[in-house]
């Protein structure tokens, strides 16, 4: 793994002050996301050592009492380096102080002592070791999002390749034991990981999955396509298959297929996440008819109105009996009134679309902006049903409420 040094994510690098504000942040973040603990299992230390000078500035800082904290941090600065320069006691202390300086809004001061404490951490921890994964991904995401995807792709490649790499090579250092839940989401899939594997598979799956969602959004297809295949690979081998982890991963990559216009794939990804949340959930769960809906709107793009009207049909069953409006009916009932509408069958959208506006005005009120769409597409129905003082009743109160005038 690359090793990293105290000029990477330097501020003079790129002389701006976004820059020097977010790789404040986004060191600090990487140092914290390291859970670094330090070596000492005491929590305060004998009157005038490192753990007691460390404790109370960090005590002043989160007092905001910032007279106090910076010079008993910058006196914690100097007894770690008396430790050496990889201790990690040294990278707390710089941390620290980097962190002081960052909630003063002093970002050119910052910056070097957590740019030196990421540096310490890795050289005390070693370059190849798992928990320095997500400091990369830090840092891949700071370049991603303020500085530049060239400067981000590499460090990217780099991350995949020793993640692949650990996969298929499970180091034997143990670093303990997680416990999660079959049902409890996991946004951040080869096999099942050994045991000793399980703590940084999560990590770096988080990391992966993070990455993937920041890549997507700026467009770069292939890099997000890979973040979430190697996130589903990491979830999946900790996990097993049955985790509802996995459908957002299986969602992500259904996102991306369809901005490709990979529909085929797009759809079978979405079928994998609605049958991975429905086999962990109760049907009547927002994010079942969410996953539910999105599959919907692909079949709809591919040209099959009719499965379609199929899945909404079926999601309307999960309300029944319901004694409470219910926002997912209301959504449900919506969405096929407007399948039926684009589908011309204005007689089967109408009574749907005037139920949905009904939940619409218990849900939000009679004046909430969240009713125009509903008050439109059923105005839109009413005209062609030659309906036209109720269409133009109709269209007068989505304009009010939206503040449109003539």
């Amino acid at each position: 793994m690359r090793k990293v040094t105290k000029q990477r994510g330097s501020v003079q690098d790129l002389g701006t002050s976004v820059f020097r504000q977010t790789v404040v942040a986004t060191v600090l973040a990487s140092i914290c996301l390291l859970g670094l603990e330090l070596p000492s299992p005491a929590v305060t230390g004998p009157p005038g050592s490192w753990q007691d000078v460390q404790n109370r500035g960090t005590t002043a800082l989160d007092s905001n009492e910032y007279w106090k904290a910076e010079p008993l941090l910058k006196k914690a600065i100097a007894m770690a380096r008396t430790y050496g320069p990889n201790d990690l006691r040294l990278a707390k202390s710089l941390n620290e102080m980097g962190r002081m300086y960052t909630v003063r809004g002093r970002f050119a001061e910052a910056e070097p002592y957590l740019v030196e404490s990421l540096y310490v951490t890795e050289n005390a921890l070693g370059k190849d070791n798992a928990e320095v994964i997500p400091a990369m991904g830090s840092l891949i995401r700071f370049y991603v999002l303020h500085g530049s995807i060239e400067q981000a792709q590499p460090l990217t490649e780099e991350l995949l390749a020793f993640v692949e790499g650990k996969l298929r090579d499970p180091s034997p250092q143990s670093t303990g034991k997680i416990t999660i839940k079959k049902g409890e989401p996991l946004q951040a899939y080869a096999g099942t990981a050994a045991p000793v594997m399980r703590d940084p598979l999560i990590e770096w799956a988080i990391t992966c999955d993070d990455l993937g969602g920041i890549y997507k959004t700026h467009k770069d297809y292939d890099l997000a396509d890979r973040l979430f295949k190697a996130a589903l690979d990491l979830k999946s081998s900790v996990l097993g298959k049955e985790h509802l982890s996995l459908a957002n991963s299986y969602g992500s990559l259904g996102e991306i297929c369809m901005e490709r216009n990979e529909s085929a794939d797009a759809q079978s990804y979405f079928k994998d996440a609605l049958s991975t949340t429905e086999r962990v959930l109760e049907p009547d769960n927002p994010v079942v008819y969410s996953r539910l809906d999105k599959l919907a709107k692909c079949l709809i793009k591919a040209g099959k109105p009719q499965e379609a009207e199929e899945l909404y049909q079926r999601a309307k069953t999960f309300y029944k009996g319901e004694t409470a409006t219910n926002a997912n009916e209301m959504r449900c009932l919506f969405a096929l009134g407007c399948l039926y509408c684009d589908e011309k069958k204005y007689d089967s959208a109408a009574p749907l679309l005037q139920q949905s506006l009904e939940m619409a005005e218990e849900l939000n009120g009679p004046s909430s902006i969240g009713l125009v769409p509903y008050l439109q597409k059923y105005a839109y129905v009413l005209y062609y049903l030659g309906r036209r003082s109720e269409c133009d009743e109709l269209k007068a109160r989505a304009n009010v409420i939206a503040g449109v005038t003539n």
